[in-house]
């Protein structure tokens, strides 16, 4: 009998000629060792106990000088992978294809052992990214580039080589799906003569189809079905049992009874079957994988997030959507708003919020000519900026998903695999061995069987449903302007019961619909009012500024939530908003009269009148939504405008709110046992989006992002609003129907399977269709009459 391979202690490859043998184990290649040493040095061997085949290989690496990564010196070029970068702390993002596991993500952040100028590092592995934040004055991002090279994980830093270039995990499943499919195409024409013939063959013609069988069976056991066993053997080494163990188990015992068979002569073994058998698995496997990767690209190129921005042109502002951003476009983003693309800042100076980059709270000083990058927020003062490059909806909606802004609970839903893999592989187990016993003494058929229940009790259909279906809504939703932060976002939407609505800048109409009547201050205050005014994005503040581009120098500006906003125009003290804060500015008394909005300019007062319309079709879908759910109005206005709503919400209105009644009202219905969906422009009611159950923020030709919500949806796709709720609803009966398909589906397949009625590779036929009906189920229901259609 022939030694046990010897496999590397890093990567698991099998070592040839004994590899190279160190007092700490064996290693296939010297790029091994020096990564098992390093590891060792930073004490961090336990890397190799969290996950299968942790390390990567390093007899393949790509063999390059050590001036790969000199292009990183260019500060133009490691400009395109920082995020932000505050003169302390800089923020990077690298591509690393390598990324494939648990055990890579916790090596990956922990990058602060290896280089003291590391803070923190954050590895995604969906994205195949690390996110990096370091200390220029301490190191660098070649250094950092370097430092993961020697770990076996090597940063893409040619972004159009990588672009057109297959990873190589898909290349190599490819491969292994390839010689398994050439494999069995022609152990099934040597088994043709023998199923054709209804008898054995002729001895020497039987033991030649034999051995040749046998020669094609060897690669696929060896490489085509690695992955199935490697997984299985570290999972058991970490007394774990995923879902590989029982197929595994399957095809070690259907490839060792074939060829106990064939060295007996009792019979020609079915080595067929098993070539087949890992074939469909592997057809299984990539199918899956292709639903996975065209959900993120439905995500990514689909989804636009919806927001815009003011672009100066010609003495006037026009809204511009993100995504039509060129580079060279001068913008004008208000506090608040968020920067969309990387630009450079054209004023003398500026404040940024980066908390969505960072997560650090203080603002950070910026100066003309210094480049912000995406995702930072304005503060203080409206900046002009230039865009340098194209927005990125992928990187907005991961500063989106930033966990510092993610506090929302997973839903079971989104949990099966989790949850029930353990005990499902276990019953599995159990059912084979069980099975395995009923056929006892026909060691045939007690194999036959055996394999079948431990290849077909698969919850692999069961752990699709969730993500497949849920991806699929994020696409569709997003196309119809309604963007949601993650898909669990859509099972909170089925459960909602009261729905809140601010009323200003949502159920009303903002900016160019309303109407302004201006007393008691001549043109040229009004103009230094609006000049204010533009410095806000509170619809009443947009819609008195308008679109033309006020002339006027501003600074000093502070504006108080609810109350209102003031500030030094050319000089001259303005403040506009509630009658207590311009009183209180202007020095004067004033009494508070319904529906007046007041100015001082210098001590002088003003008031101005405003009509905001109802936004088209939002009486109706109010009370749509009132018949069959709870319906409030909560809203921070006087209660002029209350017999105009009181027929859509009768008794549940409440005026003159703070944010902080806001968030009371909703916590107070969430007290009465309701799931609460709160509807808002995120100005003035940010709270009451947070503590709903679900809250949605209105984008109204701004580029607001508010951290708390839990999805976007456009000003003019509100009336939307009753199909989504319906559509959240049918995801989550796609997604129990689903686990219905599934549990039944195995129950059937368990039974045919225990009585004998299933052959393996019946079985590898149909775990596939299994995950093919439960992809067609949640695909279909998603794309049949989706909210609203394609809404750009």
């Amino acid at each position: 009998m022939s030694e046990a391979p010897v496999l590397c202690l890093h990567c698991g490859d099998t070592c040839a000629d004994q590899g190279v043998s160190t007092p700490a184990g064996t290693f296939c290649c010297t790029g091994c060792e020096s990564v098992f040493s390093i590891l060792q040095t930073h004490g961090l061997t336990q890397f190799y106990a969290c996950d299968t085949g942790a390390g990567l290989s390093q007899r393949t690496a790509t063999s390059r000088d050590a001036a790969r990564f000199a292009p990183l010196d260019d500060p133009a070029v490691a400009q395109r992978f920082i995020d932000a970068n505050d003169g302390t702390w800089a923020h990077a993002t690298l591509s690393v294809p390598s990324l494939h596991c648990a055990s890579c993500l916790w090596l990956l952040e922990q990058l602060w052992r290896f280089d003291e100028g590391v803070g923190t590092s954050e590895a995604d592995l969906m994205r195949r990214t690390v996110r990096i934040a370091f200390r220029p004055d301490r190191t660098t991002l070649r250094a950092v580039a370097e430092r993961l090279a020697s770990l076996g994980y090597e940063p893409v830093i040619d972004g159009e080589r990588a672009a057109g270039r297959m990873p190589a995990a898909r290349r190599d499943l490819y491969l292994k799906l390839g010689i398994a499919g050439f494999a069995v195409g022609n152990m099934m024409l040597f088994s043709i003569p023998r199923y054709a013939n209804g008898a054995p063959l002729e001895p020497a013609f039987q033991r030649l189809f034999d051995s040749l069988n046998v020669l094609f069976a060897i690669p696929v056991l060896l490489y085509s079905a690695s992955d199935f066993f490697r997984s299985a053997w570290h999972s058991l080494r970490m007394r774990a049992i995923t879902l590989d163990v029982p197929v595994a188990m399957g095809l070690a015992v259907l490839f060792l009874r074939s060829i106990h068979d064939i060295l007996t002569r009792s019979g020609e073994g079915f080595l067929d079957s098993f070539a087949g058998l890992v074939f469909f698995l592997l057809i299984g496997r990539l199918f899956q994988q292709m639903a996975f990767d065209r959900i993120a690209f439905d995500r990514t190129v689909r989804s636009f997030l919806p927001l815009s921005v003011r672009v100066a042109a010609g003495g006037t502002m026009t809204m511009r959507r993100i995504e039509e951003l060129e580079p060279g476009d001068e913008i004008v983003l208000r506090p608040q708003e968020v920067v969309p693309a990387d630009a450079c800042l054209l004023d003398a100076r500026g404040r940024i919020d980066l908390s969505f980059v960072t997560g650090e709270q203080e603002p950070v000083a910026v100066h003309a000519g210094e480049t912000v990058g995406a995702g930072g927020r304005v503060v203080g003062e409206a900046l002009h900026l230039r865009v340098l490059r194209r927005v990125s909806h992928s990187r907005l909606a991961e500063l989106w998903n930033n966990p510092v802004f993610a506090q929302r609970e997973s839903h079971w839903l989104t949990e099966v695999s989790a949850r029930f893999g353990h005990w499902f592989t276990v019953g599995a187990v159990a059912l084979a061995a069980l099975g395995f016993w009923a056929w006892w003494p026909d060691a045939r058929m007690a194999a036959q069987v055996a394999t079948a229940v431990l290849i077909i009790a698969c919850p692999c259909a069961l752990t699709l449903a969730a993500p497949i279906t849920l991806g699929t809504a994020l696409g569709r939703l997003g196309e119809a302007g309604v963007y949601l932060k993650q898909g669990a976002v859509a099972l909170d939407l089925s459960r909602v019961d009261a729905v809140a609505f601010d009323k200003t800048g949502t159920l009303t109409t903002a900016e160019a619909a309303a109407a302004i009547d201006l007393h008691g201050l001549d043109e040229a205050d009004w103009a230094r009012v609006r000049r204010l005014a533009a410095e806000s994005v509170h619809p009443v503040s947009r819609a008195l500024a308008g679109r033309l581009a006020v002339a006027g120098t501003v600074h000093d500006v502070i504006e108080r939530v609810g109350e209102g906003i003031e500030g030094v125009v050319d000089g001259v003290p303005v403040a506009v908003g509630a009658a207590p804060l311009v009183a209180r500015l202007a020095g004067t008394p004033i009494a508070a009269v319904p529906g007046r909005t007041w100015a001082c300019v210098d001590g002088r007062v003003g008031w101005l009148t405003h009509h905001t319309p109802e936004r088209p079709g939002m009486t109706e879908v109010a009370a749509r939504l009132a018949r069959t759910r709870e319906a409030w109005l909560l809203s921070g206005d006087h209660d002029g405008e209350a017999p105009r709503w009181r027929p859509v919400f009768g008794d549940r209105m409440r005026f003159r709110q703070a944010p902080e009644d806001k968030l009371a009202a909703v916590r107070e219905r969430q007290a009465a046992g309701r799931h609460v969906l709160m509807v808002g422009d995120g100005l003035n009611d940010a709270g009451a989006l947070a503590a709903a159950d679900v809250g949605i923020a209105v984008s109204d030709d701004t580029a607001c992002l508010v951290p708390a919500c839990d999805a976007v949806i456009r000003g003019d796709r509100l009336t939307l609003l009753p199909e989504v709720l319906a559509y959240a609803r049918r995801a989550r009966v796609a997604i129990l129907l689903s686990f219905w398909v599934s549990v039944l589906y195995n129950t059937f397949g368990l039974w045919l399977a225990l009585t004998g009625r299933l052959t393996p590779l019946a079985t590898a036929i149909l775990m596939p269709v299994s995950s093919m009906t439960v992809v067609g189920v949640g695909v279909g229901l998603m794309r049949f009459r989706a909210p609203g259609g394609a809404a750009r």
